[in-house]
């Protein structure tokens, strides 16, 4: 912070007056410069954006607004570090930083509290998304060691608002937003969000209907308590649209379009997705003279559910051809045939429930012992997992009733040519009843010790200490029993350490240094689903962060992770293949940023990343020393808001017009690195307009994303061992008015 805001902060401690929440403060520096103050994620005491040592970027409400975000898919465009890794339209996506995919049940967080990632949650009522990238042991406990994605509610306060969006394809979107601060004190606050949608998507046959609510509320209970709360429900309807596979293996896809969808038959049912998230908090601030003081402490409870009824004609590889069985050295099966053919199956697997449970309690303070002063923070978790799926049939049931989800095939078709219309033959098919398939508890203590030293100089040092005890129950057989059933109970420490140096105030430099327990991926179906043991990831970092002039935060790092390599073999002369994990994967990158505001007519986000993600030690020579699939060596991203002088925008005041430029280098798409997808740069072009300046009741917004129309692979990921492509959008052009009345 500025020397003077340090010295009335040393003022205030020195007087024993008690710190004061600082949420509101964040928020209006969001919205009005794209520059955050302090980010949550990663932290157990909101420390400062600027110090904390750790890599973060926040993306904030307005720049969402002002990009027309939807989904995450939209938001993780700002931020070089974070790809799509199989995310398709119409379906929750799985993303990857750093080139490590992050876990879905442990790896997402609404106001710090770990969310079921298997869902869009909807971005109406966020005051912005952090994205930490690396290693955060302490928070999170046991996850992926890419990073985590935290979403932060808006706090209430006075607004009525209604938003209204469409597109050149004919979606309609509507957001009603409705704010009170109540009471002689205004000690209760309530904000409510009224969600509709009519979604017409790029693809052929993706529509969807999406409906949904938030609510979000404060009440002060006194003037050092303060109880919150958040409940969000969202019900959607639409279509998925499954990816492209390699021809033969070996080619990637030609000639083809983004608003193709493949095998798509007019009796196929859509997904449905019902979810919600909710979540309280309560917080109570006390101060001390004397050794201790400045202490505070808080109580934190979540629920989150998915359900989702998952529906989709897949298409997938080549079984049933003719040329894809040939034996040892034909194409393999599992991918699409040489010649674009491809078999197609009903998929069906109704009632699946995901659910996560929080309970979290920390108490923070201050301790003087001499010259060093001591920030802890001690608490405790319990965090509960359960996953249930569709299982075997019950004793005496019909063999229509299929032994977990219905995967019937039904014909074949070719990327070339037409969808071919089959008949309904697989509708007197069901899934079997819904079984546990996954049971997950977690119980930690949490530690942390921010040491201020002489020298302007910090030391930190935490962990978790966690009793992991997780059930993975595999695919069940017709027996009743599972298959690559394991079970997993341990007891470990999960360190963090940092240290960071402030030789002025605006400046910091850091390194830390943190080890990951994350548990085993499931291996693909075709190698008996069998799930794979936990594994350690380590990670070392140093960076630099610079807050120019106090409204612009510059930033720098170097990272090197290490994790094993997950990949599958084959194993014999016919091209099975098994699924297991030998040898490493070795990530070391660089990465910059910029978040703020340049002048009084710029505010800039930017960010770069590049990325060698080598894998090494494996047991098949060709995957040694090549790049990790899907995980571009360099990538950008920029967002730009200029102010048009008057005299420029025919004086029209409150003008601004906002361009956006992204360059992705080639990704691969097998681990040979023989196949790739091209490199491509898109670039989108912006205007909002509030009549009367930034005061004025209306805001009117155009957005156009990928205005060259483009046509590119947006990623290369992995699904359970088998890789996919995906199109990215065609240019899309959105329209927008906000009305405050």
């Amino acid at each position: 912070m500025p020397h003077a805001n340090r010295k009335q902060e040393q003022a205030r401690k020195a007087a024993g007056i008690a710190p004061v929440t600082t949420t509101v403060v964040v928020q209006a520096q969001a919205g009005d410069t794209y520059l955050p103050e302090r980010v949550q994620v990663g932290t157990l005491d909101g420390s400062p954006l600027l110090t904390t040592p750790v890599s973060a970027t926040v993306v904030t409400r307005e720049l969402m607004q002002d990009q027309f975000n939807r989904v995450l898919s939209d938001v993780v465009k700002n931020d070089a570090s974070i790809g799509e890794d199989y995310a398709p339209v119409g379906y929750y996506g799985d993303f990857a930083i750093r080139g490590f995919p992050i876990d879905l049940a442990t790896g997402l967080e609404i106001n710090g509290m770990t969310i079921v990632g298997e869902q869009d949650v909807p971005l109406a009522n966020k005051e912005r998304v952090e994205f930490l990238k690396g290693i955060a042991g302490v928070e999170s406990g046991v996850t992926t060691a890419g990073g985590l994605i935290n979403y932060v509610t808006e706090r209430p306060h006075a607004v009525r608002q209604l938003e209204m969006d469409t597109d050149q394809r004919g979606s309609e979107m509507g957001d009603l937003e409705l704010g009170w601060l109540l009471g002689r004190r205004r000690q209760f606050g309530t904000l409510f969000h009224f969600l509709g949608e009519g979604i017409h998507s790029y693809v052929n046959d993706a529509d969807g209907v999406l409906g949904g609510a938030t609510f979000d509320g404060d009440w002060k209970l006194t003037d050092r308590t303060t109880l919150s709360g958040d409940f969000e429900y969202q019900h959607l309807v639409q279509h998925s649209v499954a990816g492209y596979q390699l021809l033969g293996g070996a080619v990637v896809p030609y000639h083809v379009y983004p608003s193709t969808m493949l095998g798509q038959q007019p009796w196929s049912k859509p997904n449905t997705f019902d979810t919600f998230n909710t979540n309280a908090r309560l917080e109570s601030e006390y101060g001390h003279q004397g050794w201790r003081k400045n202490w505070r402490g808080f109580a934190s409870a979540s629920f989150s559910q998915s359900l989702i009824d998952d529906n989709v004609i897949y298409p997938y590889g080549c079984y049933y051809e003719a040329v894809c069985n040939q034996g040892p050295g034909g194409p393999p099966p599992f991918f699409f045939a040489p010649d674009g053919t491809y078999d197609i199956y009903d998929y069906r697997d109704p009632g699946e429930r995901r659910r996560d449970a929080v309970a979290e309690a920390v108490a923070l303070g201050e301790v003087s012992t001499g010259k060093v002063q001591h920030h802890l923070a001690v608490g405790g978790e319990l965090f509960l997992r359960s996953v249930n799926l569709p299982g075997p049939p019950p004793a005496g049931a019909p063999s229509t009733v299929q032994n977990g989800a219905v995967y019937a095939y039904i014909g074949s078709e070719n990327i070339f040519q037409n969808n071919i219309v089959y008949p309904d033959s697989t509708a007197d098919l069901s899934a079997g009843p819904v079984v546990l398939w996954e049971d997950d508890h977690q119980s930690s203590l949490l530690l942390q010790d921010r040491m201020e030293l002489p020298g302007h100089v910090q030391l930190i040092a935490g962990g978790r200490f966690t009793s992991l005890r997780d059930h993975n129950y595999g695919q069940p057989n017709s027996a009743g029993t599972a298959n690559g059933e394991l079970v997993t109970n341990k007891l470990l420490w999960l360190p963090q350490y940092a240290v960071t140096w402030n030789p002025r105030a605006d400046l910091t430099l850091y390194g830390n240094y943190s080890v990951m327990l994350s548990l085993g991926p499931q291996g693909p179906f075709w190698a008996g689903g069998y799930y794979l043991p936990p594994f350690f990831t380590r990670q070392a970092e140093g960076g630099v962060k610079y807050q120019w002039r106090n409204r612009m935060l510059i930033t720098a790092d170097l990272f090197h992770m290490r994790a094993p390599f997950f990949y599958p073999q084959v194993i014999d002369a016919a091209g099975d293949q098994s699924f297991l994990s030998a040898g490493h994967e070795t990530h070391d990158g660089v990465e910059a940023g910029a978040q703020g505001v340049v002048n009084n007519w710029l505010r800039l986000s930017a960010t770069a990343a590049g990325i060698r993600a080598i894998s090494n030690g494996s047991l098949t020579p060709g995957f040694n020393g090549k790049q990790v699939i899907n995980q571009p060596r360099l990538r950008t991203d920029l967002f730009a808001d200029l102010a048009v002088p008057q005299k420029w925008a025919l004086h029209l005041k409150g003008l601004h017009l906002m361009p956006g430029w992204s360059l992705t280098t080639r990704k691969f798409a097998t681990r040979d690195d023989q196949v790739s997808v091209g490199g491509y740069s898109l670039f989108n072009l912006g205007a909002r307009y509030v009549p009367g300046g930034d005061n004025g009741r209306m805001i009117f917004r155009i957005y156009a994303d990928n205005i060259l129309d483009k046509r590119y692979w947006k990623d290369t990921g992995a699904n359970y061992g088998d890789t996919f492509v995906h199109l990215g959008a065609p240019t899309t052009v959105r329209l927008s008015v906000v009305y405050r009345f």
